[in-house]
């Protein structure tokens, strides 16, 4: 809790309680609990810890974490004076604690210490608890009703005939102020806290000082004067309209937008103390731009997908729009593809995103062997900051051998022409990609197609994927996932476009492609429908590892009816070490329910969790 001068006037009634009273103004005692640590006990010593004092007097229910906020030390004292000193200290401290529990006429007082060697005892006399009597608050300045009645009901949460708490009675001041901001009131400040106490009645009367300023109505974005973003491409980001009331959400919903456009480094924002002629508070950014241009790279290793290494390279602001042209690598045992991308934000309003992107890539799975060229374009759009919804349009030119159509002899190569519009709508609460915490995501898309060539098909593809994380503590998080997809309309679609389970990103545990449809000859062939679930329980050891137990289930079929009938399950265990910038993960699995043929164990190595 932060320090606050709390000023008390002690009433006519109980003059020698000001000293006491003036003691509310220690608001920082019960954070710096915290900081004291230790704990006494009957000898004074605790393992190598030494405590200042040991305590007399206190009331049950205050005598353990009194008992905790008394300083210990690594060495006994070394003189008596240093023993006298250090129960000095303790027996203000401990006053200090009481009187944050509502005890403002308590006492501490040590006992004559004539040896350095015994722990010395203080009397603790806690006298009566203050309750508190009244609550109100004087402005100095004008608020209007609206926001002034929310004060007045706001103020109640301070209960009257309830103890009075340093820290109850701070954090309502933080309310009102906070209250008084929303409102408005970009320049509101406590003033100060006042503090009446009466020794007779035991009560004290609070009284909170609140400045609120000017109601300010925010205005037009002041930018720097030298920029290579284009000052539209900036105005964009603003989260509100000329004219409308200062929010604190309003400002740091524009310092997420800034933030998130990977543009700046730093990122400062200033309202105006004097508004403009038109009633307005002009805002100023003070940026640093970021550097135009990055690089990364990534690996993979599994027993079922072999190794694999990709790699990107991006040029932010590329036209001074905020747009970024970007390209991606990848080549592992089972594929390799190329892909080049530009996105431009904001598009006549914030959120609105246009991405073009084309590229190239192979693919040799048991199931078929694939050369391909895939180009279009995805328009997005946010309705809120969790929900957004995406329409595209691409060309995917293929060339695919199917294996189950080579094993009699030589087949002929089937090309296709697939024309799609997938429209998708995506709700996600999740803030660390890399390493989620807490928060849900649900993806949802439909992509209707019209395939022709060797084979001509007209089909919808679905597939929904929910993931959730929940926190049960800063180191133990339990993640949740479940993915369906499936077809409606023609059977008969190209071979990339089925489903396929097993493998790192469904079933840990079994091989690459395994748990999908097989042909007579055992050759897999791809199923029109697809389930898979996982759950993952996270355990972060220390700042650099973490350890992960988890079950995946799953299986890709003919339809959802045999689904469910063919799921595989497996079991496993990871390690999660963290470098700085997300974990590298190694998961080793076994599956619980094998087949004739199932390896026993599999394992995966990469950078980012699971899901």
């Amino acid at each position: 809790m932060a320090g606050r001068h709390m000023p008390s006037r002690p009433r006519q009634t109980g003059t020698g309680l000001a000293r006491r009273a003036a003691s509310l103004a220690l608001a920082g005692t019960l954070s710096a609990c915290t900081l004291l640590g230790g704990n006494a006990n009957s000898n004074g010593v605790t393992g190598n810890q030494y405590a200042a004092a040991s305590l007399d007097g206190l009331p049950d229910n205050l005598a353990a974490r009194a008992n905790a906020v008394l300083q210990t030390y690594k060495t006994p004292p070394a003189s008596l004076l240093e023993a006298r000193r250090r129960a000095d200290n303790a027996a203000g401290t401990v006053e200090e604690f009481l009187a944050a529990e509502g005890y403002l006429a308590a006492s501490a007082i040590p006992r004559r210490i004539d040896s350095a060697t015994s722990t010395p005892r203080i009397d603790v006399i806690p006298g009566k608890r203050f309750r508190i009597a009244s609550v109100s608050v004087d402005y100095d300045g004008e608020v209007d009703d609206k926001t002034r009645a929310e004060l007045d009901k706001a103020q109640k949460g301070l209960l009257i005939g309830g103890p009075a708490h340093t820290s109850s009675i701070e954090r309502m001041d933080k309310v009102l102020l906070n209250h008084l901001k929303d409102a408005g009131y970009a320049f509101a400040e406590s003033a100060d806290i006042d503090v009446l106490a009466s020794r007779q009645d035991a009560t004290v009367e609070v009284t909170y000082k609140l400045t609120p300023g000017p109601r300010v109505k925010l205005g037009e974005l002041v930018l720097p004067d030298e920029t290579n973003v284009r000052p539209r491409a900036v105005r964009v980001m603003r989260s509100w309209e000329p004219g409308d009331y200062y929010t604190p959400e309003k400002i740091r919903t524009l310092r997420t937008r800034l933030r998130s456009s990977s543009l700046y480094d730093g990122i400062g924002i200033e309202i105006a103390e004097t508004p403009d002629t038109d009633g307005t508070y002009p805002v100023e950014l003070k940026l640093a731009e970021a550097k135009p241009r990055s690089i990364g790279i990534g690996a993979s290793l599994s027993t079922t997908e072999g190794a694999g290494v990709d790699a990107f390279w991006e040029r932010r602001n590329l036209t001074g729009r905020g747009d970024t042209l970007r390209v991606d690598g990848a080549v592992a045992n089972l594929s390799r593809d190329l892909t080049a991308s530009y996105e431009l934000p904001n598009i006549g309003r914030y959120g609105r995103t246009l991405n073009l992107e084309t590229g190239v890539r192979q693919q040799e799975t048991d199931a078929y062997d694939l050369s391909g060229l895939k180009t279009g374009a995805t328009l997005s759009q946010p309705f809120n900051k969790n929900f957004t919804i995406s329409a595209g349009a691409f060309v995917d030119v293929t060339r695919t051998v199917e294996y189950e159509l080579t094993r009699s002899g030589p087949s002929d190569p089937i090309d296709q022409v697939t024309f799609s519009t997938p429209l998708s709508g995506t709700y996600d609460t999740v803030k660390d990609r890399l390493d989620p915490q807490d928060g849900n995501r649900l993806f949802l898309t439909l992509e209707p197609s019209i395939s022709s060539g060797t084979i001509n098909a007209v089909y919808t593809r679905y597939l929904t994927n929910a993931t959730t994380y929940h926190s049960f503590t800063d180191d133990l998080i339990a993640a949740a996932r479940v993915e369906a997809g499936g077809f409606l309309g023609d059977t008969d679609v190209p071979a990339d476009r089925l489903f396929f389970a097993g493998g790192g990103g469904t079933v840990r545990g079994y091989a690459y492609q395994s748990l999908s449809p097989t042909n007579i000859d055992g050759d897999y062939v791809g199923g029109e429908a697809l389930f898979d679930a996982s759950f993952e329980l996270r355990w972060r050891k220390s700042k650099r590892w973490g350890y992960a137990a988890f079950v995946d289930t799953g299986a890709a079929s003919t339809d959802f009816g045999a689904v469910f009938g063919d799921l595989r399950t497996a079991a496993g265990l990871g390690v999660r070490y963290y470098p700085g910038f997300g974990p590298i993960r190694l998961d080793i699995a076994t599956p619980i329910n094998p087949r004739e043929g199932d390896d026993p164990v599999q394992v995966y190595i990469s950078i980012g969790q699971a899901f």
